[in-house]
């Protein structure tokens, strides 16, 4: 059997079904839900509706998920037969040394959330990430052991253990440095952040140490609704499955882009002293991905050609 090949054609988006998803205006929310199956029911939950704007209709709440008592009335209300749950405070150096201020968003309101679809009946998707392993093994497999060099891989790890406690029918997805074309007033990641500056003729300063997988969302959201449509559970890496450093990235970026490369200049994680430290090199087997769901992702070479067409084809 040839391997799945995943474009535009989105062949495992669940239908008829009622699917809340939490952080709904993010990156991954909006691929997910760009990729929803026909007659599928949507409530996101986003932290400003001011930051939608998809294209794309469905319903939102807006909604402080630290506040537990609203989360759960809003989950009574909907009654989802799904819950994807996106949302944290994913932005690495503001969660380092301060942990407490975001242990609650990050990991008592997961385990809060997959306690609510054990006892509801729901499939739950919780949303963790590479952050967990600290690049000190070659190639990490789904069920290797947690190893963060970082508070925001520490509260990573925490939401992991506390979710499978919670709910052993979870699933925990991981993955590695998600880009795509993100909302207007969406946050940028690197890949649209190198983009705008060499666009605007500005020199960006790359690290040649940090290696990673790339991963396009869209190839994300679309793991995640075949793991749904065949109800895993468990630990789930998912990663765009070539290795590369960082500042080898940047220049395919600028190659995809018809950029100016030498405006690219290399560095060192130690140029920049006042960031949460990051995992040297992090890879996946992706065992589960590819033999259990029989899902191939882009390469990151393929992601951003696919990249370039989405925005020549949204010019047009």
């Amino acid at each position: 059997m040839e391997p799945q090949r995943h474009d535009t054609i989105h062949q495992c988006s669940l239908t008829s079904v009622r699917i809340l998803i939490t952080g709904a205006n993010g990156l991954l929310g909006q691929h997910l839900i760009q990729s929803r199956g026909q007659g599928t029911e949507i409530l996101g939950i986003v932290r400003s509706k001011d930051s939608t704007g998809s294209g794309v209709e469905y319903e939102t709440r807006e909604l402080d998920l630290t506040q537990f008592s609203k989360v759960v009335r809003v989950l009574d209300a909907f009654a989802p037969e799904a819950i994807i749950h996106t949302a944290a405070e994913g932005r690495v150096d503001a969660v380092q040394k301060r942990i407490d201020e975001f242990r609650k968003l990050n990991v008592e309101l997961p385990a809060l959330l997959s306690k609510y679809a054990k006892d509801s009946g729901a499939q739950i998707v919780h949303l963790s990430s590479n952050a967990v392993f600290g690049g000190r093994t070659e190639s990490y497999s789904d069920y290797s052991q947690f190893d963060p060099i970082n508070d925001y891989g520490i509260l990573k790890a925490e939401a992991e253990k506390s979710v499978m406690e919670q709910n052993a029918s979870a699933l925990v997805v991981r993955p590695i440095l998600m880009y795509g074309w993100p909302q207007p007033s969406g946050r940028q990641n690197p890949v649209t952040s190198w983009i705008s500056n060499l666009r605007e003729v500005k020199k960006i300063r790359v690290v040649d140490d940090v290696w990673t997988e790339p991963l396009a969302a869209w190839d994300c959201a679309e793991a995640i609704w075949c793991a749904l449509d065949t109800e895993m559970s468990g630990p789930l890496n998912v990663s765009g499955g070539v290795k590369m450093s960082l500042l080898e990235f940047a220049h395919a970026v600028a190659s995809v882009f018809e950029l100016d490369s030498s405006l690219i200049e290399s560095g060192s994680s130690g140029d920049f002293p006042t960031l949460a430290p990051r995992p040297g090199s992090t890879s996946f087997d992706l065992k589960r991905l590819k033999k259990e769901l029989d899902f191939h992702p882009l390469s990151p070479l393929e992601g951003l050609e696919k990249l370039r067409r989405d925005e020549s084809a949204i010019a047009r």
